[in-house]
């Protein structure tokens, strides 16, 4: 499992094979901690396939995060997927959002599917759900805020009550009609480059920098 704040590292994504002959040798059911794993296995081979190419590693990516939460969040994706967002929007550029949503209802469909199979000793399942249309929305009010925060780097002193208001007007200008602008979120946020945290392995580091050229 990753550290919290800190996205897995590339080599557990080329571990799959091995987990998948060890999940065989370990009978029919399977701990909780193997379960991102064995999930991971799953995407691997079967959804993954229908994501675009250039969009799969981020897409895989947020979903080990995803499978690391979710027997203690217990399914509740409504709550655990906005969180994650939040957070990650502190560790990836904005290209990472631009990649996931249109991904975001296969990936959903896969774990409503996939979940119930996995053989732990207590079945899990997924018990909310979030619509694409209200992640798109999560995801445009934690791009204003970024953008917000941003312009005010340089003056710390400035009531948090500018900020929101900065932060609600920057929302209405990315989005609108249920879609976010992204033409209009890179202006507001190229001039900024997202710094890349130099203790992440080199595999990470190489996928966030490919983000950033988006």
């Amino acid at each position: 499992m990753p550290k919290q704040g800190q996205f897995a590292k590339s080599a557990r994504l080329k571990q799959l094979n091995n987990f998948k002959v060890r999940s065989r040798q370990r009978g029919k059911t399977i701990s909780a901690d193997q379960l991102p794993d064995f999930l991971l296995v799953r995407f691997n081979l079967t959804a993954k396939k229908r994501i675009p190419h250039a969009a799969q590693e981020t897409a895989q990516r947020f979903l080990i995060e995803v499978f690391d939460q979710l027997v203690a969040a217990q399914g509740d994706l409504a709550s655990l997927v906005p969180d994650l967002l939040d957070d990650i929007s502190h560790r990836a550029p904005w290209q990472f959002y631009m990649q996931l949503l249109p991904q975001w209802d296969l990936l959903q469909d896969f774990l409503k599917k996939e979940l119930p199979a996995v053989p732990l000793a207590q079945r899990c399942y997924v018990t909310t759900t979030v619509t694409t249309a209200d992640l798109t929305k999560v995801v445009a009010q934690l791009l204003a805020k970024k953008a917000a925060a941003i312009t005010f780097l340089k003056r710390p002193n400035v009531p948090a009550a500018m900020q929101q208001q900065t932060a609600q007007l920057l929302y209405g200008s990315i989005y609108h009609d249920g879609t976010i602008d992204w033409a209009k979120v890179r202006a507001l946020l190229s001039p900024f480059p997202f710094t890349i945290d130099s203790q992440l392995d080199e595999g990470t580091q190489q996928w966030l920098r490919a983000l950033t050229q988006l």
